[in-house]
């Protein structure tokens, strides 16, 4: 979806969300055979995603996406921690851990790291909004959740961090800057 030289405005969003379902059937897909397949031999295997794409927060949607592996990272790591049992700065800092970890799970390129670190600040964020940000209609944190995930994986599908900012610029009407500059500047 990202192998445009320079996509414009449109096409960037356009590809963007192109690999994010692309992303999504194709795992879901997986892990639904696995569970029919485990259904043929007697084995009931929980379901592995729950409409990740309507989620109305970043929290729901791990809640919904790649369920087995979300809930792994909750009981190894998050709650070992000590989850947010220990003040909202230290539950910050075990939700960035937790996903920066969870984004060396998929690979270890710093597109992944990036990645977990993206979806591991909006947990921050969030858990620092609750309570305080129930303004929203639900169709309006559902559609903010949806482009924050898919700027998200923007991250996670790109080669390097150049070619990610490259993408991210057209995406916000930039035309391609010369990301591999702005990455090598980090």
């Amino acid at each position: 979806a990202f192998d445009a030289a320079a996509p414009g405005f449109g096409m960037a969003w356009l590809g963007t969300f192109a690999y994010g379902f692309q992303i999504y059937f194709d795992f879901s897909g997986y892990s639904d055979m696995a569970v029919g397949l485990a259904l043929l031999f007697g084995f009931v295997l929980p379901r592995n995603f729950d409409a990740p794409y309507r989620s109305a927060s970043i929290t729901e949607f791990w809640r919904r996406w790649h369920i087995s592996l979300s809930t792994f990272l909750r009981d190894n790591l998050y709650i070992p921690l000590g989850g947010n049992r220990h003040g909202g700065l230290r539950t910050a800092f075990n939700l960035a851990a937790v996903m920066l970890l969870g984004g060396l799970w998929h690979g270890a390129a710093w597109n992944f790291v990036v990645w977990g670190g993206w979806h591991g600040v909006w947990l921050g964020i969030e858990r620092g909004w609750r309570g305080r940000a129930p303004w929203w209609p639900r169709w309006a944190r559902v559609a903010r959740t949806f482009v924050l995930v898919h700027i998200g994986w923007v991250f996670f599908r790109a080669d390097d961090l150049g070619r990610a900012l490259d993408h991210l610029g057209a995406m916000a009407g930039l035309g391609a800057a010369d990301g591999a500059a702005v990455a090598a500047a980090w």
